[in-house]
């Protein structure tokens, strides 16, 4: 019997351990809003768990850094920390579609004491949101990666995409020199930090 109550507190210590420091998933929160009518919507709330198990998936919205993929992941071993994942300029139609050939195209590469951030115009769906990741392939260059997902429109237009990057840690590795993105042969130079 006294086995019992020792397996039994001991149970309950480690449960309120867990409770107390384990960890919190929270929950991601969609709306969803529909036209029912001319003038009436209706907006619907879906709470979905979050988590790291396939059983509670997270919900992406927008345009975002792909959170913790192998990719970003691998970019800690190289001293980088994606920041954020930003649309610079939504969907600009008044680019020549004859033009499209040329892109993407980097507008601006910068980099202050702690900070990388790349402007990048892609061609994409003018209904699309985008995904990114980033990774460093052979020894010095980043490559940043996108993915545009979401409705179909029956257009294309020029959007610039903002990557941004947290380097305090690269001046240990001093590596990064170019950068491509989706592997193509177009590659922007990355300067040295000031």
């Amino acid at each position: 019997m006294r086995t019992y109550i020792k397996i039994l507190i001991f149970l309950i210590g480690v449960s309120q351990l867990n409770l107390t420091f384990g960890q919190v998933v929270e929950n991601d929160t969609v709306f969803i809003k529909r036209t029912v009518h001319t003038e009436t919507t209706e907006i619907d709330t879906i709470v979905i768990k979050g988590g790291i198990s396939p059983a509670q998936p997270q919900v992406l919205i927008g345009t975002r850094f792909l959170p913790y993929s192998n990719k970003m992941i691998g970019l800690l071993n190289c001293g980088l920390s994606p920041i954020s994942l930003e649309l610079g300029q939504g969907c600009d139609n008044s680019i020549d579609p004859r033009t499209f050939n040329d892109y993407p195209i980097f507008r601006e590469i910068k980099r202050d004491s702690t900070t990388l951030t790349i402007e990048v115009s892609v061609i994409a769906n003018c209904c699309h949101n985008f995904l990114g990741e980033a990774e460093v392939i052979g020894k010095d260059t980043l490559n940043l990666v996108y993915t545009s997902y979401g409705g179909f429109c029956s257009c294309e237009c020029c959007f610039t995409l903002i990557y941004k990057f947290d380097t305090t840690m690269e001046e240990y590795y001093n590596i990064l020199k170019y950068v491509t993105i989706n592997g193509e042969d177009v590659v922007g130079i990355i300067p040295l930090k000031e």
